[in-house]
């Protein structure tokens, strides 16, 4: 997941976006990996509690989504509104 957020960072500075516009998507994508290693961490890949795994994997990919959204549309959420869980 680094990996592909260090492109798409440089890609999006080169199309123009600011360091305000990629820092809501970074903290979104901050929380996707929170939720992602807390399930892998905690939850042992989920087999202790599936329906839990299930339900905190999905916060994830919602979050990982709405930092895509971020920066494709240039939207610019306070810092409180991105890191909400």
């Amino acid at each position: 997941m680094d990996q592909a957020v260090d492109g798409s960072h440089k890609e999006c500075k080169a199309a123009g976006k600011t360091d305000k516009e990629l820092a809501t998507a970074q903290n979104f994508q901050r929380k996707a990996q929170f939720y992602l290693d807390f399930v892998e961490a905690e939850n042992s890949a989920g087999c202790h509690a599936p329906q839990e795994a299930a339900r905190v994997l999905g916060e994830s990919i919602d979050s990982s989504r709405k930092g895509q959204i971020a920066v494709r549309d240039g939207k610019v959420e306070s810092r409180s509104q991105a890191a909400k869980p």
